[in-house]
């Protein structure tokens, strides 16, 4: 048993997938198989089990990963100690779309500036294809964003899942229901403007399943994600928003409208560096945070 094991054992079970955990640890899909059926066979017992496409931990597995997290942390800490303080400085570009912009990047930053308490952070929050641009541009360092870009000047690293939801007041009559495409379509929908990775990301999955997005009467387009939660909340229409945002008002005083056929829709969250470009010392930091996943816990 050793720490690449567990990296991978811990990646398979947040990320719920042998592929994505593969790429968030820059490692083939048969490297990291071969790592989970190592610790299998020297535990003697089963680690996963796959329900349809997505792959969840057994019992023994859930044992195993809550030790392993705690040895990797242990890791990191050691790794932390042992790290010089004054090699974390100078200035530091992050580009991020709206969602980890504004609900989820304020929650580690406050982590790097206490080991960097020298250094001066730049955030620019924007739509994906925004943030992306500013990445490629070399106008940021790291980004993270919704949806993914095809090329090869970057590279794209998941972190991690949320959902996109049609959410409504619960006063509205659609609210906590399931309604028809042609309901629907009557009503005022709130959306994102077209390059927010939310509306993409729904409409293609609209999309797929034979519904015709333009057929929608969009009432306003929203710049952010804030806005489209508090136009819910005013009660301007029914809005396409990420389950992360609503937080504990889903269920409270926000409640989701089911679209009949539609089923789940699922986005994956992405770290986006430019490939080839060496980071500085405090935007490695920061990618390591990051990879941590303790930033989303309680969200």
């Amino acid at each position: 048993m050793d720490f690449k094991q567990l990296e991978s054992l811990c990646k398979v079970a947040e990320l719920g997938s042998f592929t994505l955990a593969a790429e968030a640890l820059f490692l083939s899909q048969p490297t990291v198989t071969a790592h989970i059926q190592a610790l299998e066979k020297a535990l003697g017992t089963r680690l996963f089990d796959r329900l349809g496409r997505r792959v969840v931990l057994t019992p023994a597995g859930e044992v195993l990963y809550q030790y392993a997290r705690k040895m990797l942390a242990l890791r990191e800490q050691a790794k932390e100690s042992l790290r010089r303080l004054d090699g974390l400085k100078g200035d530091l570009h992050l580009a991020a779309s709206t969602l980890p912009g504004e609900y989820l990047l304020p929650r580690i930053l406050p982590f790097l500036l206490r080991e960097a308490p020298s250094s001066k952070i730049s955030l620019k929050v924007s739509d994906s294809l925004e943030a992306i641009r500013t990445v490629e541009q070399n106008e940021a360092e790291v980004g993270i964003v919704g949806m993914k870009k095809e090329g090869d000047k970057l590279q794209f690293r998941p972190l991690f899942k949320d959902r996109i939801i049609l959410a409504a007041p619960r006063s509205h009559p659609f609210a906590g229901q399931q309604v028809e495409w042609k309901e629907l379509c009557q009503e005022g929908i709130l959306t994102r403007e077209a390059g927010s990775g939310t509306r993409r990301v729904f409409e293609r999955a609209l999309r797929q399943k034979g519904f015709n997005p333009a057929d929608l009467r969009r009432t306003v387009e929203l710049g952010s994600t804030t806005a489209v939660k508090e136009a819910i909340r005013a009660g301007l229409g029914i809005g396409m928003i990420s389950d992360v945002a609503l937080g504990d008002e889903l269920g409270r005083t926000v409640l989701e409208v089911r679209l009949r056929g539609l089923g789940e829709v699922q986005r994956t969250f992405y770290l986006v560096t430019r490939r080839g470009r060496t980071l500085t010392p405090l935007a490695q930091r920061f990618v390591e945070l990051v990879s941590k996943g303790q930033w989303t816990q309680g969200v």
